[in-house]
């Protein structure tokens, strides 16, 4: 099953209003990633720090 990644951060820095917010794709589906590793990556790639990550950011199985 593959991973994806949620957090309840929204944009403007408030946490938890709005419920959970997904990584998507250009075409509005979920991003999926084969690993935990490969989704920190590629989140750190994006200028993400690991204690964001750590902090605001699940990276779960899909479908839980």
């Amino acid at each position: 099953m593959p991973n994806i990644v949620r957090t309840l951060v929204c944009p403007d820095g408030v946490i938890g209003l709005n419920g959970w917010q997904y990584l998507l794709n250009d075409d509005g589906t979920e991003m999926e990633f084969d690993s935990i590793a490969s989704a920190t990556s590629f989140l750190l790639d994006g200028g993400y720090t690991q204690k964001h990550i750590d902090e605001y950011i699940e990276i779960i199985k899909k479908g839980k």
